[in-house]
C-alpha cells in the first residue's frame, strides 16, 4: 500500500481579492508553483458586509477560485472579518511554505491590496515567504468602516459615569484643598479604568480629551470656563491629555493581549480534548460521534455529520442544541440539504448558509479532509440563523477540529486496511499451504490407488489372495481421501462462516457407539474400547459434528500407535460438564509439540503415522474448532506408563440451557 506524503511537496497559497485583475495574480502564483513543483491553493475571504453591500465582489471572488480550480488548485472560500487571523490560520492548516497576494494602488480600498495586510501577515506568520505582486485596480470605492473605532451606547454610558465620579471626587479634593496634580492624577485613574472597561480605542482616546475639558472647566482658573489664566496650564492640560491617552491605548494593549492569551488557552483546551476523543474512538462512528459531540459543544450549534463512504454519503450524525431530535432530523431530511452536502463533496468548497452558496440553506456545511486536494472523508453541517455569522475565533477552532477528526478517520482507514491486508497475507499463507500439502500428501494415495487399479485391470495378480488384499488397500486408500475431503469443506465451511451447528440433545453413549461403529469397520488391525458411563449424559449438541470430531481423534491415535493398537473412548461427568476421552497405547506426544498439535496444518515432523502417510494437519485443527462451536475445549496430555489421552469438555444440556 503506497500512502502519499505531503509533506514532502511544498505548498503555494494565493489570497484570491475580488478584482477583476485578480486571475493576473492566479496565473502567477500558478507559474510560480509549476516552476517550484509546488501544489498551489487558493483562498478567498469574504465578509459580511461584501455579501450585503457588494454582491458583485461575491461573484468577482467565485468566478476567480472557480478559475484557480481550473488551473488545478484546491480552493477555499473563508467567511468573517479577521482577514488577517483567518488566512494565518488556513495557511497553517494547509502547510503553505510561500503566500502570494495583491497590493493595490488605492489606499485601503480592498481587503486583499492593503499593505497592512501584508504586515499583519508576516507577523502571524513569521516562517511563510510572503509575496505581494501590484494590482492597480481598485476593488470598490466604498471603504470598509475603521472597527476598531466602534462605540456603542453601553460604552458610553460606562465612560460617562466614570468621568461624573471621578469629577465629583476631584470637586471633594479641590474643597479639601488637594494640588491640580492629585486631580489630574484621579482622571488619569478614570481613563486607564475606562479603558479596562469598554472595548476598543475610541472610549479612552474620548475620554482623555474630554477629562482635560472637564479639568479645565471645573478646576483652572476661571472656573466653569475653558479659557486658563496660568501660563503653565496649557502644558499641564497637553502633558495630562498625553499622559491619558497613552495610559489609556496600553491599558487596551494590555486587555486584548489577555484575551488573545486566553483565547489561545480555550483553544488548546478544545483541541486537545477533541484530539483526546479522537484518539480513544475505537472505529469510524465513533470518531465522527466525538468529533461532532465536540463541535457541537465548541458553538453551541446543531450539528450535522455525514461520513463519505465509497465516494457518497452515508446516513448523518445528529446533535441538536437547542431543538429536539426530531426537529434536527426533518431538517437534515430534506432533499436540498443532502443536496447541498453532496455538492459540498462534490467541488470541495463551504457551502450553504453565510457562505454565498445555497445561501437559503438552513446549515453551513464544510467538508473533512486533510488537505485540499484530498478527497473528503465527511462533511459537516452546522446549524445558522439568517443573516448570522461565526466568530472568526470559533471558526479557525472550528476549521482545525475539523482537521483533527480528518486525520483521525485517515488513520483508523489505514489501521483498518493494513489490517485487512494482514488477514489477507494470512489467507494467501494458509491456501498456499493447503496446495502445497495437497500437491505432496495425496501423491501417495492416488499413486497407490491408480497402480492397484492397473495391476488389476492387466491381470498381473493371479492369486485370490494378493487380489483381496490390493481391493482392501484401494479401499483404505479411498477412505482416507474421503475424510480428508470431508475435513477440507468442513474448514471451508467454517472459514466463510457457511457451517450450521443444528443443536439437539444427544445421548454420550450414542455418541460414542456411533463413532466406534464408524471406525472399525475400516480398522480390523486395530481395536475399540468403549467405556460408558454409568448415568445417563446429554449434551446438546450437533451429532454429525461431534461423530466427525472423535472420528478424526481416534484416527489419529491410530495413525501413530501402529499396528495392532487399541483405543479407549469414554465419557464421564464433572462440575456440570460432560468430558470425553480418546486414549491410547502408543509413543505419546512430546511437550514441546502439544500446544502446536491442534494448530492447522501442523504435523509433527519427528513422528511418523504407522501407514507412512503424513496428513494435512487438519483433523487436530477441525476438533479443536467443533469443541469451541459447542462451548467447549480440548486438550492433550501424556497417558500412563505411554500414550496419548485426548479430552474433550463438553458443558452438559443443563449448563447449555442456563
Amino acid at each position: 500500500m503506497v500512502v502519499k506524503m505531503e509533506t514532502s511537496k511544498q505548498r503555494i497559497l494565493v489570497c484570491v481579492a475580488p478584482s477583476l485583475s485578480g486571475r493576473k495574480l492566479i496565473h502567477i502564483a500558478s507559474q510560480m508553483a509549476s516552476l517550484s513543483g509546488a501544489s498551489l491553493s487558493a483562498v478567498s475571504v469574504i465578509g459580511k458586509h461584501d455579501r450585503e453591500k457588494h454582491p458583485e465582489i461575491c461573484r468577482r471572488c467565485m468566478d476567480n477560485l472557480n478559475y484557480a480550480k481550473e488551473l488545478g488548485a484546491g480552493i477555499q472560500c473563508i467567511s468573517g472579518h479577521d482577514i488577517a487571523g483567518l488566512i494565518s490560520a488556513y495557511a497553517r492548516s494547509c502547510g503553505a511554505a510561500k503566500l502570494v497576494l495583491g497590493r493595490s494602488a488605492a489606499k485601503k480600498t480592498c481587503l486583499f491590496r492593503s499593505p497592512c495586510l501584508a504586515e499583519k501577515l508576516k507577523r502571524l506568520l513569521p516562517g511563510t515567504e510572503i509575496v505581494t505582486i501590484p494590482n492597480p485596480e481598485p476593488v470598490y470605492d466604498e471603504k470598509e468602516p475603521f472597527k476598531k473605532l466602534h462605540l456603542s451606547w453601553k460604552d458610553a454610558g460606562v465612560s460617562l459615569g466614570i468621568l461624573a465620579a471621578a469629577s465629583l471626587l476631584c470637586r471633594w479634593f479641590y474643597g479639601l484643598g488637594f494640588t491640580d496634580a492629585t486631580l489630574i492624577t484621579v482622571y488619569i485613574f478614570a481613563v486607564l479604568l475606562i479603558s479596562f472597561l469598554t472595548s476598543g480605542y475610541l472610549c479612552g482616546a474620548l475620554s482623555s480629551l474630554l477629562s482635560v475639558l472637564i479639568f479645565n472647566f471645573f478646576f483652572t482658573v476661571p472656573l466653569f470656563s475653558l479659557k486658563s489664566y496660568g501660563t503653565g496650564y496649557p502644558v499641564t492640560l497637553v502633558v495630562m491629555f498625553l499622559s491619558a491617552f497613552l495610559t489609556s491605548y496600553l491599558t487596551s494593549q494590555v486587555r486584548r493581549q489577555a484575551q488573545q492569551h486566553a483565547q489561545n488557552a480555550y483553544r488548546t483546551e478544545m483541541l486537545l480534548g477533541a484530539n483526546r476523543r479522537l484518539q480513544h474512538a475505537m472505529n469510524e462512528n465513533e470518531i465522527l460521534q466525538a468529533a461532532a459531540e465536540q463541535i457541537g459543544k465548541l458553538l453551541v450549534r446543531s450539528v450535522l455529520l455525514y461520513p463519505v463512504r465509497s465516494h457518497a454519503l452515508a446516513g448523518p450524525i445528529l446533535i441538536p442544541a437547542g431543538e429536539t431530535l426530531e426537529t434536527l432530523t426533518d431538517s437534515a431530511s430534506q432533499p436540498k440539504e443532502r443536496q447541498i452536502a453532496e455538492w459540498t463533496v462534490k467541488n470541495n468548497m463551504q457551502a450553504g448558509a453565510t457562505t454565498g452558496i445555497f445561501d437559503d440553506a438552513e446549515f453551513w456545511y464544510v467538508a473533512v479532509r486533510i488537505n485540499d486536494d484530498d478527497e473528503a472523508c465527511a462533511v459537516a453541517g452546522i446549524r445558522m440563523e439568517k443573516d448570522e455569522q461565526i466568530d472568526p475565533f470559533d471558526k479557525n477552532l472550528l476549521l482545525a477540529m475539523l482537521g483533527e477528526c480528518a486525520v483521525a478517520l485517515e488513520k483508523e482507514r489505514l489501521d483498518r486496511a493494513g489490517e485487512e491486508y494482514a488477514i489477507q497475507i494470512k489467507q494467501e499463507q494458509i491456501r498456499s499451504n493447503l496446495l502445497r500439502s495437497i500437491s505432496h500428501d495425496l501423491r501417495t494415495p492416488l499413486t497407490a490407488i491408480s497402480g492397484n487399479a492397473t495391476m488389476l485391470m492387466n491381470g498381473a495378480v493371479p492369486a485370490e489372495q494378493d487380489r483381496q488384499q490390493i481391493y482392501e488397500d484401494i479401499y483404505d486408500d479411498s477412505v482416507w481421501l474421503i475424510d480428508l475431503v470431508e475435513n477440507l469443506l468442513s474448514i471451508t465451511r467454517i472459514d466463510n462462516g457457511h457451517l450450521n451447528i443444528h443443536l439437539q440433545p444427544q445421548d454420550v453413549s450414542d455418541l460414542l457407539d456411533a463413532a466406534a461403529s464408524h471406525i472399525q469397520s475400516r480398522k480390523k488391525n486395530h481395536s475399540i474400547r468403549i467405556i460408558k458411563p454409568a448415568e445417563l449424559l446429554m449434551v446438546n449438541a450437533d451429532c454429525s459434528l461431534l461423530v466427525q470430531m472423535l472420528d478424526n481423534l481416534i484416527e489419529n491415535a491410530f495413525k501413530y500407535a501402529g499396528e495392532n493398537s487399541s483405543v479407549e473412548i469414554s465419557a464421564k461427568s464433572d462440575n456440570g460438564h460432560v468430558i470425553l476421552l480418546v486414549s491410547d497405547d502408543g509413543p505419546g506426544i512430546p511437550d514441546a509439540e502439544k500446544e502446536k498439535v491442534f494448530d492447522m496444518f501442523y504435523t509433527a515432523q519427528n513422528r511418523v503415522s504407522a501407514d507412512g502417510r503424513l496428513g494435512l494437519g487438519l483433523g487436530l485443527s477441525l476438533c479443536r474448532i467443533i469443541a469451541q462451536e459447542h462451548g467447549g475445549t480440548i486438550r492433550v496430555y501424556d497417558r500412563k506408563p505411554h500414550g496419548a489421552v485426548f479430552e474433550v469438555t463438553l458443558p452438559t444440556q443443563e449448563a447449555a440451557h442456563e
